[in-house]
């Protein structure tokens, strides 16, 4: 069985009728069409340029519309820690995706920038005349891509906007699949077992999914120890001619689910309207309808049993490659016939998958603020000291390594991994204070240039491209919006966080939010995002 993506952290939480446009203009377009903001004020040479930066920001604080609002932020001398500007820098707000950068550097410390992940499997039983009498055992090592987004390059391949990652499809227009065979890596591992000599497995195909305990308490989805496709279907449909069934393809193919396709084809001058439901375990039906000559339109399922669909794939990559399984290929992984954990012998050891360096993971999750992705780093943490619980990874990891680099254990409350979750809370000044000590880390480079770039790439690749600040600004930004049933909005909190290089030559680092603003409509959103955008523009231009 399976069930609809939910989202959270980077884009507006929309719920409980909030208009869907909302998380449109989110951070994918949170410095978009702001050439006003860019332009300014004239400078005035008879002040510093911290005073005409801060009397930037006091104008922003000033309009009505932040008249029952809260602002906060905290701009640092990176080199000297000096405090430039601040404004409530130890009050709490609610900072959406910028949490990421913590959830991030937590698995860059306890792993490293070139920890590799290994996906083994390994043979359990005897082997006569190309015949394995016993099982195929997959161990899951938690590779979020497994394959999917590797480049001949050596990188992970990741959207800039205006193309959105495939995991926010169901919210956000432009959403594209990655490239690539999305059972790359079970194809492989297929391949080596029929390299092995073995033709015939005459037992089953388990996967180890033991690495941790999946865990479907954060608000973006289940997190598993095993990804196929990031746990994801990608249905893609095309329109054809007015009053038709539009096309559909859908991938991964594979016996685990059927793709009944109820879409049709309505004037270009229509509203397109997609639904994706799961009527019986196993059967997705698609429905609604799609404008004629408009764009391929992305929707996507989450997997809710990881491991049993990565069996399945398995077991039909391993019949293609030449390897007959008597076992069926569908039904629930056996977890009972799994060895003692720990007990493998290398001896038994078939091949492996071997993924691309985490550096690589952490610039996939910040370019396009991956939320299980951040959320799977938390898991990942906790397995490196010593649990499978990964709520452990918030206290005994994330919330140790931003203490460990000056922050107080009272300004920061991690909830989850993305930032998706409306508890979670930060002040300015611990995450600035965490960006410039975790620039003298072995990690702080690798999650400098993690980061989305003004006007470059990820989510901020068209944002200003030609202006003075493209390419100076490494900047996270995160945003929480939600709804009432009266119709009303409220955006909880809008933030940002990185480093600014200013024309001065000086390294700053910041962290900005808003919380706590009435809007009437969502395009009224790109109001707060224009305001944060004149901010930044100021540090860059007059610090």
């Amino acid at each position: 069985m399976v069930r609809p993506v939910q989202r959270g952290g980077l884009y507006a939480n929309v719920r409980r009728g909030v208009v869907a446009c909302i998380a449109v203009v989110g951070t994918i377009v949170a410095w978009f069409a702001v050439t006003a903001a860019l332009a300014g004020a004239s400078p005035d040479r008879s002040v510093t340029g911290v005073e005409k930066a801060a009397q930037t920001f006091a104008r922003i604080e000033g309009l009505s519309r932040y008249r029952q609002s809260d602002w906060g932020y905290s701009v640092l001398d990176q080199k000297t820690g000096r405090v430039l500007l601040a404004q409530n820098q130890q009050k709490m707000f609610d900072p959406g995706s910028t949490m990421k950068i913590y959830s991030v550097s937590t698995g860059l410390r306890m792993y490293g920038p070139n920890y590799r992940f290994r996906t083994p499997v390994y043979r359990q039983g005897t082997v006569a005349g190309g015949t394995l009498t016993g099982n195929l055992v997959l161990v899951a090592s938690g590779d979020l891509t497994f394959g999917l987004r590797e480049q001949r390059n050596g990188t992970l391949y990741y959207e800039n906007v205006p193309k959105a990652d495939q995991s926010y499809a169901d919210e956000l227009p432009g959403a594209v699949e990655p490239p690539g065979n999305p059972l790359a890596a079970l194809v492989e591992l297929a391949a080596k077992v029929r390299a092995s000599g073995i033709t015939r497995v005459n037992g089953n195909v388990v996967i180890d999914d033991r690495l941790f305990t999946a865990y479907a308490g954060f608000p973006d989805g289940l997190i598993a120890p095993m990804w196929v496709n990031e746990n994801l279907i990608d249905l893609l449909l095309t329109p054809t001619f007015v009053g038709q069934r539009a096309t559909l393809n859908w991938r991964p193919m594979t016996a685990s689910y059927t793709v009944t396709n109820r879409v049709t084809t309505v004037g270009a001058d229509k509203t397109t309207s997609i639904n994706v439901t799961e009527p019986t375990p196993g059967r997705l039906l698609v429905s609604g309808q799609i404008a004629a000559h408009s764009s391929p339109v992305l929707r996507v399922w989450e997997v809710d049993r990881p491991s049993e669909f990565a069996r399945t794939a398995f077991i039909e990559a391993l019949q293609r490659a030449g390897v007959t399984v008597t076992a069926p290929a569908t039904g629930a992984n056996p977890t009972a016939l799994l060895p003692r954990k720990g007990s493998y012998r290398q001896s038994d050891l078939i091949g492996e998958h071997v993924s691309l360096p985490m550096s690589q993971y952490a610039k996939l999750i910040l370019k396009v603020s991956y939320n299980r992705g951040a959320d799977l780093m938390v898991c990942l943490a906790a397995v490196k000291v010593g649990s499978t619980n990964c709520l452990t990874g918030l206290g005994d990891a994330e919330l140790k390594t931003a203490v460990s680099l000056g922050v107080s254990r009272t300004r920061l409350f991690p909830q989850d991994g993305a930032g998706s979750d409306d508890q979670g809370r930060s002040t300015p000044l611990a995450l600035a204070t965490f960006l410039r000590r975790v620039a003298t880390t072995s990690y702080g480079n690798t999650l400098f240039h993690a980061l989305p770039v003004l006007g470059r790439d990820g989510t901020l690749a068209d944002v200003f491209p030609k202006s003075p600040a493209a390419g100076h600004a490494q900047i996270k930004t995160g945003n929480r919006v939600v709804g009432t049933p009266a119709g009303q909005i409220l955006v909880l909190g809008n933030s940002l966080a990185g480093y600014v290089q200013t024309k001065s030559g000086r390294r700053i680092v910041l962290m900005i939010a808003v919380g706590n603003v009435p809007i009437s409509t969502a395009e009224a959103f790109l109001n707060v995002v224009n305001d944060q955008a004149r901010m930044v523009i100021a540090i860059q231009q007059d610090l």
